[in-house]
């Protein structure tokens, strides 16, 4: 069975999910938007002309774009669009301006793919919000349609952080009035996706049950959990003293949705003094009134690059991830890969894979004491912190990206079937290409 995947993105579970088809000979196309390589022009450019400083980010934004898992003449890129919004999204300090560009690069994307690469094909593989005009089309050919669906119901999501803006008016921003205006047409295009799609894959549990308590038909929305990177070796041996500083770590965008206000506020309830630290790396999305003054011991690093961030997690003894709401968040994994014990709500999709007190700690979700405490316990139990690096870094090593695939290829494959499409994505071949 033929597949396209189009995603105008390079995340994990979107090249994964790319993988997956290949490695079955089943591959058609990844179809996504800026994809960087080598011989780009751009990177060519680059070397040539521009000073060393911006070269150096723009090779790391190159290893970051790169896709290598599948052969490059299976990639098919439209960056243009993309890139303006990357752009625009790091840059220009204005969300309207990013979001814009984002509106504009998706709508084209899923009419592209629409029009130019589903002949030939017997299935599309789609992500949310960029499926519509694709689905259509697919439905019209007789193609089997799969959504993969990364978030929350989008309108779960807007109640919470209304919720958190009347609570705290701080957090009101100038712009807020221009996504609510804009919020109803989004949410009819992704209803209307998840109606049109044969089979919903959704990357959790918890975002299984946001859709079918939303409305989704539950007979064809199934969950493939998301995987995590390979694991280091070992957890180092413990080099403990008594005087050494609990390192906490933050990763992922500071915002409301993640949950960065309890954060800041449990922060500066601790009162650790040089007891602890915490070394925020991500985007600021929150308001500088809500930030500032910065409690003792809280750096805001800002974006690094994935390699700088994993060293990170290496050297600290706790991620705090206490968000709000996130349909899965990649960062717990990345965290257990390390051997990183996390902090984190049930508000995560991630969090099903963890034991509270065996390999991370699990509070409510909007409740800045629990995570004073959580961190409190941190503090005055760094032995028993230290042993959850074993259980964290197990359970990575029971979880990686090739099981990932299988699940999902079995998934697609039962759900396609009762769907009432005739399926045989033959056997898992390692022959055509796929890393070993």
């Amino acid at each position: 069975m033929n597949a396209v995947v189009s995603y105008p993105g390079i995340f994990q579970d979107a090249r994964q999910a790319a993988l997956a088809f290949h490695e079955r000979g089943q591959l058609a196309a990844f179809v996504t938007a800026l994809v960087l390589h080598d011989n780009n022009i751009v990177k060519r450019f680059g070397e040539v002309c521009l000073p060393a400083t911006f070269n150096q980010r723009l090779a790391r934004e190159f290893r970051r774009r790169a896709v290598t898992e599948i052969p490059a003449e299976r990639v098919i890129s439209y960056p243009w669009l993309d890139g303006l919004r990357t752009i625009l999204s790091r840059y220009s300090g204005n969300p309207v301006l990013a979001d814009i560009a984002w509106d504009a690069m998706s709508g084209s994307f899923d009419r592209t793919v629409a029009r130019r690469h589903l002949r030939g094909a017997q299935l599309v593989y789609a992500f949310e919000y960029t499926a519509r005009h694709t689905f259509e089309r697919a439905k019209a050919e007789g193609m089997a349609r799969v959504l993969a669906m990364p978030s929350l119901d989008s309108a779960q999501f807007e109640a919470i952080k209304s919720a958190e803006v009347s609570r705290f008016p701080e957090l009101l921003t100038r712009h807020q009035g221009y996504f609510e205006r804009r919020f109803p047409a989004r949410y009819e295009r992704r209803r209307a996706e998840i109606a049109l799609a044969d089979l919903v894959v959704a990357n959790s549990e918890l975002t299984r049950r946001s859709h079918v308590r939303a409305g989704a038909d539950p007979n064809k929305i199934v969950s493939v959990p998301l995987a995590a990177p390979p694991p280091i070796a070992a957890v180092e041996p413990s080099s403990l003293a008594k005087d050494d500083a609990l390192s906490v770590v933050w990763a992922g965008t500071v915002s409301v949705g993640k949950g960065a206000h309890y954060f800041v506020e449990a922060w500066r309830a601790l009162r650790a003094g040089n007891r602890a630290r915490a070394r925020v790396y991500g985007k600021i999305n929150l308001p500088e009134r809500v930030l500032r003054p910065l409690p003792e011991g809280l750096e805001l690093v800002g974006h690094v690059p994935q390699k700088e961030l994993l060293t990170a997690f290496a050297q600290a003894d706790v991620l705090a991830f206490p968000t709000l709401s996130d349909g899965f968040g990649s960062v717990v994994l990345e965290a257990f890969s390390c051997g990183l014990p996390v902090i984190t709500t049930r508000s995560a999709g991630a969090s099903e894979f963890i034991t509270h007190g065996l390999n991370g700690l699990v509070i409510p979700a909007a409740d800045a004491r629990a995570l004073t405490d959580a961190l409190r316990w941190c503090l005055d139990n760094r032995d028993a912190l230290y042993r959850m690096r074993f259980a964290a870094l197990d359970t990575a090593r029971r979880w990686q990206w090739p099981d990932y695939r299988r699940m999902l290829i079995a998934k697609i494959t039962e759900g396609l079937g009762s769907a009432g499409h005739v399926v045989d994505f033959g056997p898992e071949r390692l022959d055509y290409g796929a890393p070993v």
